[in-house]
Order: C-alpha cells, then structure tokens, then sequence
C-alpha cells in the first residue's frame, strides 16, 4: 500500500500525511470539499488536490480523515477500494458490505495542523474486516509509530472516551485556570511547572495513586474557602463536583 489518497485536509488529515510522507508512502490525491484547503495540503505532500469525488484516481489504500458526522456521506460517494477512517467513535460496522477490505486507524493525539509533534510516539490503534487487511494496516501503522495495537470497536470507543477525559477536559481545566489568573493579573506560565510534573508523575504511577490537593485531604476549610472566592455560579459547581468525587474516590 504505497499510493494513498487522504480524504479530508484538516488536523488529523494533516499530521497523518506529513508522516507518511516521511516513510517513503506516496500521497497522490487530497480531496476537500473545500478546494483551496485540499490544494493547501497536497502542495505540502507533492500530491493533488481535488473537491470532486469523481475525480479521484486509483490508489492502493484511501484514508477519511473527516468529522465523525462526514463519514457515512463520504463513504457513500466512493467505489470499493481498501479504506479506513480514523475516528476514535465510529464503529466499523460503518463500511457495510459496500468494501472488500475496510478497517481503522485511529491515531490516539490531539492534533493542530499549525503545531508539530513527534508522529513516531503516537499509539495507532487498528481494526480490520479481515486478518489480512489488517496485517497489513499493522505494517503500515508501524512505519510511521513505535506503538501499534489492534482493537475492536467497543474497546476503541472507550478508549476514545477516556481520552476526552484525559486531554479535551484536561484541557478546559486549564482554560477556567487560565481565566482565575487573568483575574487576578498573572500569567498562566506560573503553572507551566505543576502542569508538567503533574504528568511526569504519570509515566511512573497510577493517576488516582499521586492525586493531591484539599479535596484528597478531606480540607473542607480550603474548599470552602474557594468557594466563597470563585465568583461564578457554573466554574463553582464545577470545583463543587470535581472535589466530590475525588473525596467520594479517596474514600
């Protein structure tokens, strides 16, 4: 599988091409509904671009790298050729029996087109029709990551969950830290080190085993005391429930 088209040109779309790329794979077409974003990607890849399904031509793996919502629509449009999508929620049941071979890679990282990472230390998680297809997708997957593990739908779909927890909630946390300090006039750099050692401690330990802070001590004192100096009704039913249940947790 070395002719890859990529439907879509956004974040996922964006850092899985550069990856390829970099493994010798051929990115030959990058479809967009909108065209000047396909041809914003494919002129970075060496590829062309294209906002019309018919004109896509014959590759030998088609990766939808669309929303969630965009996929069946998507897979509609196309004739039958090896596919995966790489959504973290979508089951594979999706492809119906429209696809001789059909699967998911599903890369485990948040992505944004305009900040690099290191594409080698992002998990793929992949799923396949068929052993074959998916001894295949395995292979690929390990070109452009050092850590490939197949799943199936259901144990994805919690996966995914469990990420929103850990990086989109994470990240609104540091967003309501971020208005606190505004507030208060000081810059969000000042936790740059908690932060940073928060997930170090992780590498090493269980979360729930190095939580700390007033509502894992039981300081009802100190959370009343925020309280009474967080101004809004909604962040103050957040510090109320977030400090419930990790009291409720730690008991």
């Amino acid at each position: 599988m070395k002719r890859i088209i990529l439907i879509g040109s956004g974040n996922v779309a964006s850092h899985l091409g550069f990856a390829l790329k970099k493994s010798n794979y051929q990115i030959t077409q990058v479809y967009s509904r909108e065209l000047e974003n396909a041809k914003k990607l494919a002129e970075r890849l060496g590829a062309d671009a294209t906002n019309k399904f018919q004109a896509l031509t014959t590759s030998d793996l088609i990766i939808v790298s669309v929303t969630d919502a965009a996929i069946a629509e998507v897979l509609d449009e196309l004739n039958d050729v090896p596919i995966v999508h790489t959504s973290g929620s979508i089951n594979l049941a999706i492809f119906g029996d429209k696809f001789e071979k059909f699967g998911v890679l599903y890369p485990v990282q948040t992505f944004n087109k305009n900040i690099e990472l290191d594409f080698l230390e992002t998990p793929i998680c992949i799923e396949a029709n068929n052993t074959e297809f998916e001894n295949e997708l395995l292979y690929l997957a390990s070109c452009i990551s050092t850590k490939v593990v197949s799943m199936n739908s259901s144990q994805r779909k919690q996966l995914h969950i469990a990420a929103v927890f850990a990086s989109n909630f994470s990240n609104h946390m540091f967003t309501l830290a971020d208005d606190v300090l505004k507030n208060a006039q000081l810059e969000f750099s000042l936790l740059l080190p908690l932060i940073q050692q928060t997930i170090k401690k992780l590498e090493d330990n269980k979360a729930k085993n190095v939580q700390t802070g007033p509502a894992k001590r039981k300081d009802m004192a100190v959370i009343q005391e925020h309280l009474n100096n967080i101004q809004d009704k909604d962040i103050r039913e957040l510090y109320t429930k977030i400090s419930s249940h990790i009291i409720k947790t730690h008991e």
